[in-house]
C-alpha cells in the first residue's frame, strides 16, 4: 500500500460492524440456550463432555467463538488498505492473535465449564463496541455527538471485562472444581498482559488529552 491510495471501504466496513453486532447477539442467545446462567461467574460448572443436547450445544458456542476470533484477523488487513497504520499497534496485533490462539485451545480442549462466563461478557463488550464503530464511521451530526461521549469508555469496559475475567479464572482454581488448570495457568497471565497494555493506551490516549485541557 506505500505508492496507492488508501480505500475508503465505508460500505464494507459497515456491514463488517453490523455482522459482528448480530454475531456476538448470536452466540449469547446460544449460551443461553445451552444452559450458561449468570451464576457461571463464581460456581465451579465443569465442562460436561456428554453427548446431551446442552451439552453439545455449549461446544458449538465454543465453537463459534474460534470462528469469529479468526475473522476479526482480517481487522489487521482492512487498517493496512485503508493505510491506518498506526492502529496497527502491539496491543492490536498481540490481542488479536493472543486471543485467537486462547479460543482454539478452549474450544479444542475445554469446550465448556464455568469459563464460558469470558465468551458471554465477551460477547457483550463486543456488540456495545461494533455499535460504536458502525456509528462513528458515518457522518451524521447526532452519531458524532454519541460516539465523541463513549469512545473512552469503551476501553474503561474492556478493562473492567478483564477484571472480571481474572476473577473468574481465579474462581476456577478453587480447590475441589475441576477445571481445566493448564488452560488458567496459561490464560491468567494474558488476561494480566491484556490489562497493562489497555491501561497502558488508556492513559495514552486519555489522560493525555485530559491534561492538555486542564
Amino acid at each position: 500500500m506505500e505508492n496507492r491510495e488508501p480505500y475508503k471501504m465505508k460500505t464494507f466496513l459497515g456491514f463488517y460492524n453490523l455482522f459482528q453486532v448480530g454475531y456476538c447477539v448470536m452466540v449469547v442467545v446460544k449460551c443461553f440456550q445451552a444452559g450458561w446462567t449468570p451464576d457461571y461467574f463464581y460456581r465451579c460448572y465443569e465442562t460436561d463432555y456428554s453427548y446431551s443436547p446442552k451439552a453439545l450445544k455449549m461446544a458449538e458456542v465454543t465453537w463459534y467463538i474460534l470462528f469469529i476470533k479468526f475473522v476479526e484477523l482480517l481487522e489487521t488487513i482492512l487498517f493496512v488498505l485503508r493505510k491506518k497504520q498506526n492502529q496497527v499497534s502491539f496491543l492490536h496485533v498481540y490481542h488479536h492473535i493472543s486471543t485467537f490462539v486462547i479460543a482454539y485451545i478452549f474450544c479444542k480442549y475445554v469446550g465448556g465449564s464455568m469459563l464460558v462466563f469470558s465468551i458471554v461478557a465477551n460477547s457483550i463488550v463486543h456488540i456495545i463496541m461494533y455499535s460504536y464503530y458502525f456509528i462513528s464511521a458515518y457522518d451524521v451530526a447526532m452519531f458524532k455527538y454519541v460516539a465523541g461521549k463513549i469512545k473512552r469508555y469503551i476501553t474503561s469496559m474492556q478493562l473492567i471485562q478483564f477484571a472480571l475475567l481474572t476473577t473468574n479464572n481465579l474462581f476456577g482454581l478453587q480447590p475441589g472444581c475441576k477445571t481445566c488448570k493448564p488452560f488458567l495457568v496459561m490464560y491468567i497471565p494474558n488476561v494480566f498482559i491484556l490489562i497493562y497494555l489497555f491501561s497502558d493506551f488508556y492513559k495514552k490516549s486519555y489522560d493525555r488529552k485530559r491534561s492538555k485541557i486542564e
